[in-house]
Formats: C-alpha cells, sequence, structure tokens
C-alpha cells in the first residue's frame, strides 16, 4: 500500500501543465463525436435509362430528362400547346398522377416554328429493349404537341407517371411523331 502511495505523490509532484490535459481531452471528445456520426455508404448507379428514339421526319427533337417521383399528383391532359419562348411542363393524362409514383420526362423542342399539330406515340418499357421488355400498362399512349408562330425553338417538358412497381433497368422510351 505504501508503494501505491508513492507511486501517487510523485505522480501528483510532476508539472503537467492543466491546458494540455485540457487540449488532450478535447481533441479527444471531439474525434470521438466525428466516429460516432460518419457513416459510410455506397452509391450505386443502377445502369439508368437506355435508349430514346425518334423519328428523323419530325420537325421535333427529343432528350430525355430522366427519371424522378411524382412529388404532387398534377392534373393530365391529352395536348398542349408551344410557349413563343421557353419551356413548358406538360403532364399526360395517359395515366393516373399518385404522389410517390415514378415519373418519366421527355423535353420535345419544335425546331420549326409551325402551327402544326404534331402527333407523338411514345412507348415505354421496362428490362430490357422492346418487344422483349415489360411494357408499362398504358404503354403505347399518344399525346399531341400543337406549335407556335414566331417562336424561338421553344420547348415542352412532359412527364409521364410509371405507377409505383419496381422500375427494372433498362428503361426503353421510343417515340415516334408527325
Amino acid at each position: 500500500m505504501s508503494n501505491l502511495r508513492v507511486k501517487l505523490s510523485r505522480l501528483t509532484a510532476k508539472k503537467v501543465p492543466a491546458l494540455s490535459l485540457a487540449l488532450v481531452a478535447i481533441v479527444g471528445m471531439a474525434v470521438g463525436v466525428f466516429a460516432a456520426t460518419l457513416t459510410v455508404s455506397t452509391i450505386s448507379n443502377p445502369g439508368g435509362e437506355k435508349g430514346l428514339l425518334h423519328t428523323a421526319a419530325s420537325v421535333l427533337t427529343f432528350s430525355d430528362k430522366g427519371i424522378s417521383v411524382v412529388a404532387t399528383a398534377p392534373s393530365g391532359n391529352v395536348t398542349s400547346n408551344f410557349l413563343t419562348t421557353g419551356n413548358k411542363n406538360a403532364f399526360t393524362s395517359a395515366t393516373t398522377w399518385t404522389a410517390g409514383d415514378w415519373e418519366e420526362a421527355i423535353q420535345i423542342q419544335d425546331t420549326s416554328g409551325d402551327t402544326g399539330s404534331h402527333l407523338l406515340t411514345i412507348n415505354i418499357s421496362s428490362g430490357a429493349a422492346t418487344p422483349t421488355g415489360t411494357a408499362f400498362s398504358f404503354s403505347p399512349f399518344t399525346y399531341t404537341v400543337v406549335g407556335v408562330t414566331g417562336s424561338t425553338t421553344p420547348t415542352i417538358t412532359l412527364y409521364m407517371d410509371l405507377g409505383s412497381g419496381s422500375v427494372t433497368t433498362p428503361l426503353d422510351i421510343y417515340v415516334s411523331s408527325t
């Protein structure tokens, strides 16, 4: 017991600055907090979407704007007029819109500035290239876009509700237009 007392008295007799002890304690606590809150997660790319086809005979061009989740359920329609400038969002009524469902967006650009009606036929399948992939229940469907005079290459972003089921990559989208 006296040996322990001697060791304790020698330890207390050493001059260790209180500031360095406090610094070591604070750094130790910070490292502990960072280690406790650090989360490592892997991001996996599921392969995304594949394929967007359109007919070359049309004055319309198409670009894929991706898949996302429906935030709020909009009301859909079967036709949309281009604005003279800028982009217009349109929602097809080929499906029932429900918040939380998957949605696909395709941007349509009128390169001619004509006032004609253009009938689009859109076919979407998941899992493999059409016709071997699984077509969505609403696919194919039609949608009409109407040009406007004096337009400077306006666009319409057409959204389609894909439903709440699983979407298997690749997602193939075939668009033809008149």
